[in-house]
């Protein structure tokens, strides 16, 4: 695993936008620019499309295929939001729900969302055996269960699927712990994130850069000298940092870019800065690490 930041080339001309707004006109939808990068389409029901998966896909493939691409993407997600499903029978239903991890810049407002991380959403999807979608506020209307007992339920299916996997990688000559599955649900299993890794009381290094990664440092005690011990922490802030944004540009399924502290299952967003080839931390962090290096 590399954790060299790789930036994203500028190839892209504008010609996948363009090819965006031929298919959802072809499905009867209207174009319009939303937050960052995403492309709402307008018409039966409001959509959010993100481009920045779709430019994941199509540098996959030659630029002859992204016509293909793109109207594949486009009409699986209008397919998957039109088809006929009755969620009326929650007995029914209850069993389809799971929560997934979104950026937030996908919630158009009518999302069973809730803030999951600063950056990220969690959302109420509804899981059948042909697509994964979103579930709204007025389709859960009328339901027995609502609000955190809803997001309970789902999280309890994501739970219910299974494990992920976990490995021990070296990155940038850190040791730190990967998690991942072939599930959209990944970063939803970092609400119980103890479960797979012993952390200390002083949480641990995060990142979930896409739908299908984690990858974490645990802050605790190591042996060798206090120096040492905080020189390891802050390479392994430096490395993950990287990877986060690597990741995150490859995709796909892009969720942050950046940097968390997990701490009981609550995650903070680590604001951190260059200064020449230096990461700089948080000053509260940095005292963290200080105590943590200085602890026998």
């Amino acid at each position: 695993m590399s954790g060299r930041h790789a930036r994203s080339r500028p190839w892209d001309d504008g010609t996948l936008d363009s090819l965006l707004v031929l298919v959802a006109e072809s499905l009867g939808y209207s174009c319009r620019r939303g937050p960052g990068e995403i492309m709402m389409l307008e018409g039966p029901r409001r959509l959010p499309v993100n481009m920045r998966d779709v430019r994941q896909l199509a540098r996959l493939v030659p630029r002859t295929d992204w016509p293909a691409v793109v109207s594949d993407y486009v009409t699986t997600i209008v397919t998957s939001m039109e088809e006929p499903l009755d969620l009326s029978d929650f007995d029914l239903a209850q069993h389809l729900l799971r929560t997934r991890i979104y950026p937030d810049e996908a919630d158009n407002g009518g999302l069973a969302a809730r803030p999951f991380a600063p950056g990220l959403i969690e959302v109420v999807v509804v899981d059948t055996p042909t697509s994964v979608r979103t579930l709204s506020k007025e389709e859960m209307n009328g339901w027995p269960v609502s609000g955190d007992a809803l997001f309970m339920l789902g999280r309890a299916n994501v739970r219910g699927d299974g494990p992920l996997q976990v490995d021990e990688q070296d990155l940038g000559g850190v040791r730190v712990s990967v998690l991942h599955g072939w599930t959209f649900y990944v970063a939803t299993h970092l609400a119980w994130l103890e479960e797979y890794l012993q952390i200390g009381p002083h949480g641990a290094l995060v990142i979930a850069p896409n739908r299908s990664l984690i990858v974490t440092y645990p802050l605790r005690l190591a042996e060798g000298h206090p120096r040492a011990r905080y020189n390891t922490a802050v390479a392994a802030a430096t490395e993950l940092q990287a990877q986060a944004h690597r990741a995150y540009e490859e995709g796909p399924g892009s969720l942050s870019p950046h940097l968390y502290w997990w701490r009981t299952g609550e995650m903070t967003y680590l604001e951190t800065r260059y200064e020449g080839d230096q990461l700089v931390l948080p000053q509260e962090f940095s005292t963290v690490l200080a105590t943590l290096a200085a602890e026998r």
